[in-house]
């Protein structure tokens, strides 16, 4: 269901479990009510900003936990005759994304505009693998703030993290599109994976993650059925 298809009191509760970290005067001004309207309905349901913003604290130090636990991940790494001593990430890169090419991707706040969130990581200079998240996000990101960011994801900031969902992954191989194949001109096709980001169960994002595979080799954890 998009956005604009709740009613001001889905909005209001949707606003406040995607991030707690709201006032309740930005959620006014997001769903074009008053303060003391927000007020209500959060008392109504029984909604605690404080308590969200401590739920969203445990869910974070246990996200943390969970990161320590990647045996059931896929795994994309380098062939062997490459090494690691000449891998770099290039830093978080941003800009414009059509709409009309996403038409399932939803808008939460009113100002935000669709952008595509990339970074590329190379090997003996030679670019592998580039990581992008199409999503909406606030018109103006200060590039200092671009240069401090470690992965595409960090942009998402405190935008209801700890309620973020992930769609399966769709793995394909395909003709690397124009704006990738700046990075892979001399491959004929690039292995992608795709999976599509919820936010409340409202598609917020699409991710993909292109691969190089003649540098490259994937490892799946478990069973592969065909």
């Amino acid at each position: 269901m998009a956005i604009d298809e709740l009613t001001k009191k889905e909005q209001i509760i949707n606003f406040a479990q995607s991030d707690p970290f709201l006032k309740i005067s930005d959620i006014a001004e997001y769903v074009q009510t008053t303060p003391r309207y927000v007020r209500t309905i959060l008392s109504e349901a029984n909604i605690s900003l404080m308590k969200l913003r401590e739920k969203y604290a445990r869910n974070m130090e246990k996200r943390l936990e969970n990161d320590q636990h990647q045996d059931l991940q896929a795994k994309v790494i380098l062939r062997d005759e490459y090494s690691y001593n000449n891998l770099e990430t290039s830093k978080v890169r941003i800009e414009p994304a059509d709409e009309n090419k996403f038409p399932d991707i939803q808008r939460i706040r009113q100002d935000d505009e669709l952008v595509r969130i990339y970074q590329v990581q190379s090997v003996d200079e030679k670019p592998y693998c580039v990581h992008e998240l199409i999503t909406f996000m606030e018109r103006e990101i200060n590039q200092e703030r671009l240069d401090n960011l470690e992965s595409i994801y960090d942009l998402l900031g405190r935008k209801g993290i700890n309620h973020l969902q992930f769609m399966n992954n769709i793995i394909t191989v395909e003709k690397p599109a124009e704006v990738i194949k700046r990075y892979f001109s001399d491959v004929d096709n690039v292995i992608v994976s795709k999976r599509v980001v919820l936010l409340n169960k409202i598609p917020i994002g699409i991710e993909r993650i292109y691969i190089r595979g003649d540098l490259t080799k994937v490892e799946f954890a478990g069973e592969l059925v065909i």
